[in-house]
């Protein structure tokens, strides 16, 4: 019988194949490591932006009813009296509030959308949506909702 030094090339090999196989492994739980803190920014930037419109909303408790919106209307547009020179009534306040408020949802969520309804005497949920993904099966974007239920 022949003694053996070092490896065979088999032994190799196996050893190869079972090291692609782990990193392969690794490799998959970066990627989903990395979707899942995107994500979680995303959630951090939609309660945010939640929190952003419920302080707006503090600042005239009196009209808290004119920040309604629902997903589907458009941004309202900016009112005239956001120069320095001229005053706003409330509900002006409100309008240039919510303008603010769509337009950072739109441009910091992909897909956000906004929407803020009463549920209460003095209630409201004020809801976040944007897109998280897209269905392998039908392409149609996947939306993640947080919702923040206020008083005022």
């Amino acid at each position: 019988m022949k003694s053996q030094n070092g490896s065979s090339l088999i032994e190799v090999m196996v050893a190869l194949f079972v090291l692609a196989i782990g990193m392969l492994g690794v490799l998959a739980m970066q990627t989903r490591a990395i979707q899942m803190n995107q994500n979680s920014a995303q959630y951090s930037q939609a309660t945010t932006l939640a929190a952003d419109i419920y302080e707006a909303m503090l600042t005239s408790p009196s009209s808290p009813g004119s920040y309604t919106i629902n997903f589907d209307d458009a941004i309202p547009a900016a009112p005239a009296c956001t120069a320095s020179t001229s005053e706003c009534s409330p509900s002006q306040i409100a309008a240039w509030n919510k303008h603010q408020w769509l337009t950072n949802v739109q441009n910091l969520l992909p897909g956000g959308e906004g929407q803020i309804e009463a549920s209460g005497d003095k209630e409201y949920v004020i809801s976040i949506r944007f897109v998280t993904g897209y269905d392998e099966d039908t392409d149609e974007p996947v939306y993640e909702q947080v919702d923040l239920d206020v008083r005022i």
